[in-house]
């Protein structure tokens, strides 16, 4: 009887001997393996065993690091890869984009722009570090100009990594009343993603701005098909409705905003009962 239980044991026992006996390399390797299957927790607890295993292992705080951003551990993120000592121009770019995003996601702006200027400083049209300036200066320093020069240079360098920025283009076009260049980009958002109705929103802004009710509507009637409770898109039908004299069509816009929005359906009442 004891022999039939002690064997099993051993059997238990030995692969993790084994396991807790791997080298740094070979964890810095199952790191890198698993961080291919997007498995960000798991490689990270691989790098980290390489770290204990090598404290001067380079590549593994690069790596830490990387999953930590994925992970959204934004201030470990800091720590690994502030550890890290690149020695190529292309790995230092790697590091200060990095370190950029993460400092963009701990609303560090100071620090996110200080790392993104660094990757410009060798990479003058890196889209990542210019799409990264221009989240900082548009969601945070509320700098519009500023974002508008970032995310226009990354438009023109590496306009198909930087197709997700039409629509904050779009809107600070339409922020700075550059209505043309708004639709522009903005029909560019929709050739890239047709079904997101903030889009259509936006361009139906747009046109309203330059009095082109129709277009407006068309496209605000795709952005209410998109999506029935888009309160943008009521509205500006609405003032639509409103600027070209039709009460009881802009009436019927204030009953359909009313269960969505009551602000904005008093303000379109308000503007209702103004109507000669």
């Amino acid at each position: 009887m004891k022999r039939k239980i002690f064997f099993p044991i051993l059997l238990f026992v030995f692969p993790f001997v084994l396991f807790a006996q791997s080298t740094a390399k070979e964890w810095f390797t199952k790191g890198v393996e698993l961080k291919n299957k997007h498995d960000y927790s798991g490689a990270l607890t691989a790098f980290k065993n390489a770290i204990s295993k090598k404290a001067n292992y380079n590549n593994a705080y690069y790596q830490a690091g990387w999953c930590c951003n994925e992970l959204e551990n934004y201030e470990l993120a800091i720590d690994f890869l502030k550890k890290y000592s690149p020695s190529s121009k292309n790995d230092k770019k790697n590091k200060y984009n990095e370190l950029g995003f993460s400092c963009y996601k701990l609303q560090k702006a100071s620090d996110a722009i200080g790392e993104y200027n660094k990757t410009l400083a060798l990479f003058p049209s890196n889209g990542v570090a210019l799409r990264g300036l221009g989240n900082v200066y548009y969601e945070i320093e509320e700098d519009h100009d500023k974002a508008i020069q970032y995310f226009e240079k990354a438009v023109a360098v590496n306009e198909e990594e930087s197709k997700p920025l039409y629509y904050k283009l779009g809107w600070l076009y339409n922020d700075k009343q550059r209505y043309d260049d708004a639709i522009k980009i903005l029909l560019k958002a929709i050739e890239y993603d047709s079904e997101d109705s903030g889009y259509r929103e936006e361009l139906g802004y747009a046109y309203f701005m330059k009095e082109q009710f129709e277009f407006a509507i068309t496209q605000l009637n795709k952005a209410i098909s998109l999506d029935e409770t888009s309160k943008l898109g009521y509205y500006y039908k609405g003032l639509c409705f409103i600027a070209t004299n039709k009460k009881g069509d802009a009436i019927s816009m204030y009953y359909k905003l009313k269960d969505l929005s009551s602000d904005e359906a008093d303000e379109l009442l308000e503007k209702i009962n103004g109507m000669k």
